[in-house]
């Protein structure tokens, strides 16, 4: 089942500011969007944590079927990968999503963000 994540980060990217973080899951018709403060690699990260802890606690929605993420953020998909360095203010958010993979099989792989349903051009 494909599922895809994205932020949105207005303002500087290395700043903390508000943003959003949004996930979508087309097969199921479930779209979540809510506000987020932090950087924008922050955000990209929390919307991937907030996507996996969805599919954590429903279970049943998610049974026996292979689990596809898909993201725009190239460092998010990178790191949890293990094919970029994390940096240290990252590297909670990415233990976090290596410790849910432990619980939850999937793979992560890089979206073009018009792509990706999650984005922000498809709101």
């Amino acid at each position: 089942m494909r599922c895809y994540f994205s932020s949105e980060k207005p303002g500087l990217p290395h700043e903390p500011g508000d943003g959003f973080v949004s996930f979508v899951i087309p097969e199921l018709s479930i779209t979540f969007r809510a506000r987020y403060r932090g950087t924008a690699a922050a955000c990209e990260y929390a919307s991937l944590l907030a996507l996996l802890e969805f599919v954590e606690i429903n279970p049943k929605l998610f049974a026996e079927r292979t689990i596809e993420i898909l993201g725009d953020s190239f460092t998010v998909v990178n790191q949890v990968n293990n094919r970029l360095l994390c940096r240290r203010e990252l590297e909670a958010f990415r233990n976090t999503a290596l410790i849910l993979r432990q619980r939850i099989p999937y793979t992560i792989d890089w979206v073009a963000r018009r792509e990706n349903p999650a984005g922000p051009q498809a709101r």
